[in-house]
């Protein structure tokens, strides 16, 4: 038996004994911590501790599911996805849970009905891709099932030479709702955000999706924009993720835990710092455009995820579902796993221009904000030097870019890397040896 086939009779196993428990206490009106506690008393019987992690996480979507912060699709695809659980056993699995919940006073209030088509504002979602033709199919198939009416999908293809074209015009060429945009030459993720923007993005709300990326929850979108309904003073709303490590084939949570409405001054401030952590990409974060046309995107030379959060939060609060609504993939080919040495100097670039807006348009202080951005150039460069850097070359270029562009980190960056670049030096005098044969 291999290890999938491992982990859905573990799987079996526990929604069975569980369903059993439920139905053995139904008279006792079994709460949400009350069925937890039985899921923990289940796991504890595991032997295997690789198995006893998976259903860790299970009992873990289960709570969030019995609890309102998960919806029963992310429950099933949870089922599904780590499990290997067909659709047509999931009903007879999860028959106790859902009838607890529909017990308990958790009802899902979260988006209200509206009245007619016309209630429904346009939601504009702008896909970038290249080459991953595969992921793209899913994450174009997220949007569709959306129970939202009124959405409008712009996927715009950086030269992709792996039939993206044809899986399009297939698959998506009598779709009304897809338009699919093609460059002439290469331009990058962040470009072509701006440059789809700029064409279709005309939507009251909008959606910038990865191509590797996909939602779950199929009532998402009418959440948010329920959302920014009742909230008129955000200027996004995003939610929680699935992380999934695609090699591990393991689907973890990722959860914000932060409240439903921030200041915006405060999470700018404190952007990506404990207790203040940034969405994973903007899979689940639906912008109000007015907000994105306000902090001058169509301007913008970066429209990567941080600098969009960062203009935004000088125009509106912060917003959050605490709901499980998509999924981000780890599979080390993440722009953010390989960043190159431009990309990153653009990133620092963008940084130092929303410094200057802060401080000349919107009122911040000249001495907070050059606080502000030697802390996120610091962030910034130390995660390229740790995870990108090939070379001494790589090293010495950013420490006179620090030197010149904020003096303060410099002696701090060369202290503390001054290590990592020996280390970098030697492996690369040992691998010379060993091609010359000493």
């Amino acid at each position: 038996m291999d290890h999938s086939e491992v982990l859905q009779q573990a799987c079996y196993v526990f929604l069975n004994d569980l369903n059993d428990e439920i139905n053995h206490s139904s008279a006792l009106q079994l709460d949400d911590q009350e069925i937890f506690q039985r899921c923990r008393m289940i796991i504890d019987k595991e032997q295997n501790p690789q198995v006893k992690t998976y259903l860790e996480i299970l009992s873990e979507v289960i709570r969030a599911y019995l609890t309102g912060r998960a919806s029963e699709d992310a429950l099933r695809f949870y089922l599904s996805e780590q499990f290997s659980i067909v659709n047509e056993e999931i009903d007879g699995l999860i028959h106790g849970i859902v009838a607890i919940k529909h017990q308990s006073s958790h009802t899902d209030t979260s988006h209200s009905a509206l009245l007619s088509f016309a209630d429904y504002p346009k939601v504009s979602v702008i896909i970038t891709t290249y080459n991953r033709k595969a992921f793209l199919y899913q994450a174009i198939q997220s949007i569709l099932k959306q129970d939202y009416p009124y959405i409008e999908i712009t996927v715009i293809d950086d030269c992709s030479t792996d039939g993206t074209e044809e899986l399009m015009h297939q698959s998506f060429g009598g779709e009304s709702r897809v338009i699919y945009m093609q460059n002439e030459k290469n331009s990058g993720p962040g470009n072509n955000r701006r440059k789809a923007f700029a064409a279709h993005g005309d939507g009251e709300y909008v959606l910038f999706l990865d191509d590797d990326d996909y939602l779950i929850d199929m009532n998402y979108l009418s959440k948010a924009v329920d959302f920014h309904n009742h909230h008129p003073e955000i200027a996004f709303v995003a939610a929680n993720v699935f992380l999934e490590f695609s090699k591990a084939k393991q689907l973890k949570i990722s959860s914000l835990q932060l409240s439903r409405i921030i200041k915006k001054q405060d999470y700018f401030m404190n952007f990506e710092k404990k207790g203040y952590p940034k969405p994973s990409s903007t899979l689940t974060t639906v912008f109000k455009r007015e907000a994105l046309m306000a902090m001058d995107i169509l301007n913008m030379n970066m429209v990567n995820d941080a600098s969009i959060y960062l203009r935004s939060l000088l125009i509106g609060d912060a917003g959050f579902i605490d709901t499980l609504a998509g999924v981000y993939r780890l599979h080390g080919d993440n722009i953010t796993f390989n960043l190159s040495q431009r990309f990153l100097i653009e990133n620092l670039e963008e940084k130092l221009l929303i410094k200057n807006m802060a401080v000349q348009k919107y009122g911040y202080h000249e001495q907070e904000m050059t606080e502000w951005f030697n802390h996120n150039a610091y962030d910034t460069i130390s995660y390229y030097l740790l995870n990108s850097a090939k070379d001494a070359t790589d090293f010495k270029f950013m420490y006179h870019w620090a030197l010149n562009h904020c003096p303060p980190i410099y002696n701090q960056l060369r202290n503390e890397f001054r290590t990592k670049l020996i280390k970098k030096q030697l492996l690369r005098i040992s691998l010379l040896r060993t091609l010359l044969g000493r």
